[in-house]
């Protein structure tokens, strides 16, 4: 092997060439040996593959965090919103429930609702976020303003209808009516399902409520 041979180059103090060619090799006018040769083209291919394992890693671990943060969106997961930079805090409203859905004293869900919000006045942009607001103090007409990122809410404040905007608030009846409500008449034909929007965390087609005056 090419071990033994050099352990003999050495021992005896005979170039590593004289043994296996019986003279000595010049490259380009340099003296090098046929050992130092392998030795360095071993040690390129271990720096190689160092390198090849770093980036390789690299890559590994962006993949992974681009699915976690897709999974995240997707199945609504507001820890991994939250540290998601490729999204954006919104607005989002939405009619408050009733006090027996948001009292914090209720066992089963501690205060926290769950509610569809509608993000802008088009009508083709909801959330379904999950928070909790406490009672309502006293507001007249209230509905809940959301500053939120995907499913992680930041802020949630109880607001005066009168501070709504009522195309927002037709929007938020759409929805009320066609996911909550058992009346869901005078609803446009281009509304998804309600059985569809049960099963979904974030929606981007319109829902709008006709208006007959």
């Amino acid at each position: 092997s090419l071990d033994v041979l050099r352990s003999l180059s050495l021992l005896f103090d005979i170039s590593f060439e004289k043994i296996m060619f019986g003279e000595e090799i010049d490259m380009k006018d340099k003296r090098i040996s046929v050992a130092e040769s392998i030795d360095k083209d071993v040690s390129l291919k271990q720096r190689y593959k160092k390198v090849a394992i770093i980036f390789g890693s690299m890559l590994l671990l962006l993949i992974a965090w681009v699915v976690t943060l897709t999974i995240g969106y997707q199945k609504g997961i507001n820890t991994i919103d939250r540290l998601n930079p490729f999204l954006q805090y919104q607005v989002a409203y939405t009619k408050m429930p009733d006090d027996k859905e948001i009292n914090p004293n209720n066992q089963k869900n501690h205060g926290y609702w769950t509610r569809w919000f509608s993000d802008n006045e088009m009508g083709t942009d909801w959330h379904k976020l999950t928070l909790t607001t406490g009672m309502n103090p006293g507001v007249k007409d209230p509905y809940v303003m959301a500053y939120h990122k995907g499913s992680y809410v930041k802020v949630a404040r109880i607001v005066p209808g009168s501070s709504v905007s009522q195309v927002m608030k037709s929007n938020v009846s759409a929805v009320n009516r066609s996911v909550y409500s058992k009346n869901k008449e005078n609803l446009s034909l281009n509304m998804g399902p309600t059985k569809t929007l049960k099963h979904k965390i974030h929606y981007s087609r319109a829902i709008q409520e006709l208006v007959v005056e």
